[in-house]
């Protein structure tokens, strides 16, 4: 742990100097490790400022903040900070968790997790969800059978195709107990 203090236009007293330890200390338990911290503190127009530099590894976080009292703008400051290392680390924890869409095949479906995760996940996340788009069909004309011989042989779970005797999109899909299910439009 690195803090360091400097003042301009203001003395910078043991008490900040303190808080911005202690602060510091938060944050590095957040992140995990040691962290590097600037607070220059500062005095204009009946205001004192505080910018907050920190750096854990190869991250750099800033964050500025202009109160009547020192102590509150070093703490607002700290609670930017604070937010700012905490977003990071869950965008880094997301990316980490997500395959790459760039090593699936543009034929193979996303992988899916298992169901109890799956149904967790959606509890936790909420009414905000997501349409995540997985590439263009291509709509060929066959019969109901032909697409059924199509499927399976294939891992897949559905095809859409035009019935070419009523000229309709249609969707027949594989059902958990083995047959197959068709959808008209």
């Amino acid at each position: 742990m690195a803090v360091e203090c400097t003042g301009r236009n203001v003395e910078i007293t043991p008490s900040l100097i303190n808080l911005a330890r202690s602060r510091t200390e938060r944050l590095e338990r957040h992140l995990g490790g040691p962290a590097n911290v600037r607070v220059v503190l500062s005095h204009e127009r009946h205001q004192f400022g505080a910018e907050i530099i920190a750096t854990h590894r190869r991250r750099r976080w800033n964050a500025h903040e202009h109160t009547a009292d020192p102590r509150a703008a070093v703490a607002l400051a700290f609670e930017k900070i604070d937010a700012q290392a905490k977003k990071d680390l869950e965008k880094r924890r997301d990316r980490k968790n997500r395959a790459s869409p760039r090593l699936l095949s543009p034929e193979e479906p996303q992988p899916q997790a298992p169901r109890k995760r799956a149904a967790r996940a959606a509890d936790a996340a909420g009414p905000e969800r997501r349409i995540v788009r997985s590439g263009r069909l291509a709509v060929k004309p066959m019969s109901a059978e032909e697409a059924a011989l199509r499927i399976e042989s294939s891992e897949a779970e559905f095809i859409v195709f035009r019935d070419s005797g009523t000229e309709k999109i249609s969707v027949l899909y594989r059902r958990p107990d083995g047959n197959f299910g068709l959808i008209e439009c």
